[in-house]
């Protein structure tokens, strides 16, 4: 039981210092760690296309369609390889264009709810304004969103990893004292047998 609880408390101690390192990580160098990782995939993406297209182009019956997977698979790849910031742009350009619709159509209901006398009705074009600025900052600062989450996580890596540290720190030493308190113990009803 001991040795399987050390064994926890060591897995718990290592994957703490890993999270602190890749926190510090995240955190020191955001867009480096973003390049890295989307070139991996790329490299993964360029790997698999080129696993797949090679059968394709040797089998005597030739596939085209299985061809031009493999042959986009493979470019797909090649262009996250050489775009790393462009793909992870992705992802908040296509949420600031989603903000900016939704906040043209909150200002055409903002215009309706004026027509019917709503109810403060003048709060609705304030908030579907914010819903476009707020788009507009998604779309124009793609990659400046990115490595802010990036910084975030590694904030709560490192969080974790020291959290993680000090749990097992705890639990160490109330462990220590209660084998203290247990050997203590039996020494002393060994005294009065």
């Amino acid at each position: 039981m001991m040795d399987k609880l050390k064994s926890i408390k060591l897995d718990v101690t290592l994957a703490a210092v890993l999270s602190v390192v890749l926190g510090v990580l995240l955190v020191v160098w955001p867009g480096t760690v973003i390049a890295v990782l989307a070139r991996v995939i790329a490299i993964i993406l360029m790997g698999s296309g080129i696993v797949a297209l090679i059968p394709r182009l040797l089998d005597e019956i030739k596939s085209v369609t299985s061809i031009i997977v493999s042959l986009l698979i493979t470019l797909i790849g090649l262009w996250m390889f050489l775009s790393p910031q462009a793909v992870a742009s992705i992802i908040p350009i296509a949420i600031g264009v989603l903000l900016v619709v939704h906040g043209v159509q909150d200002l055409a209901l903002a215009f309706e709810g004026r027509r019917t006398k709503a109810h403060n009705w003048w709060s609705i074009p304030l908030m579907a304004i914010l819903n476009i600025v707020l788009g507009i900052l998604c779309i124009c600062n793609a990659f400046g969103l990115v490595k802010l989450g990036m910084i975030l996580i590694g904030i709560m890596l490192i969080y974790d990893g020291i959290s993680d540290m000090f749990i097992v720190h705890k639990v160490n030493k109330a462990s220590k004292e209660f084998v203290d308190s247990t050997i203590l113990h039996e020494e002393n009803i060994d005294d009065y047998v």
